[in-house]
């Protein structure tokens, strides 16, 4: 899904984390593509934001609807890519 170089700036996961496509259409594309990596093949993204959104109390994360809200991807001229995950205070979960 995704090509790492430069002439694909414009790509479907460059544009569903930029937030130019319809919500379930953006949720689809970045599921995808989260799951292109070996660490999240078996990722469930139709349980995950059910599950995730209720271990925090901060906002915005307490009540995301989008994956853009905790995680991003971007990528350098020469097109190497770097994913972040964002948490409230640094803290990964409240248990």
């Amino acid at each position: 899904m995704a090509c790492g170089t430069f002439s694909c700036a414009t790509s479907q996961v460059d544009k569903a984390f930029g937030g130019s496509l319809p919500a379930d259409e953006e949720t689809k594309t970045i599921a995808e593509y989260c799951q292109s990596c070996h660490v999240h093949r078996d990722f469930a993204a139709d349980r995950h934001m059910e599950e995730i959104t209720g271990k925090y109390g901060e906002e915005p994360y307490k009540s995301a609807k989008s994956c853009r809200t905790c995680h991003t991807v971007s990528r350098s001229l020469m097109g190497a890519e770097t994913r972040q995950t964002r948490f409230p205070e640094g803290r990964m979960i409240n248990e």
